[in-house]
């Protein structure tokens, strides 16, 4: 019986750390933006010291207009011990794009957030 009150405590524990720890809708903006800053400098890098410059500025133009498409097609569903962050994509469906748990966010890889975007 001790064995088994002792496993109990341990899993109240853990839950309770999990909703204590459950990621917010800013966590997952800013993980999603982290995945397509680095799709962004991916796309227009270059070793090229004078094309570096305009690479910086579309890079920043790129980034600012992902930040607002995010911002406005961003959901994030909130089950008390994990969240789901879901992109509203052109078409109107909803896909979902990352899962946070104990404070961290898993997003899925560059190509999966480019679908997401682009309804595909």
């Amino acid at each position: 019986m001790k064995k088994v009150l002792i496993a109990l405590l341990v899993v109240l524990v853990i839950g309770a750390v999990a909703v204590v720890t459950c990621p917010d809708r800013q966590a997952h903006k800013d993980a999603i933006m982290a995945v397509v800053n680095e799709s962004i400098n991916d796309e227009l890098g270059t070793t090229d010291p004078e094309s570096q410059g305009l690479s910086a500025i579309f890079g920043s133009i790129g980034s600012s207009v992902a930040g607002y498409f995010i911002e406005n097609r961003l959901t994030v569903n909130n089950h008390f011990v994990f969240s789901t962050g879901e992109l509203r994509d052109l078409d109107g469906e909803n896909k979902r794009v990352s899962v946070g748990v104990f404070g961290h966010v898993f997003t899925f890889d560059k190509e999966d957030l480019k679908e997401a975007v682009n309804g595909e």
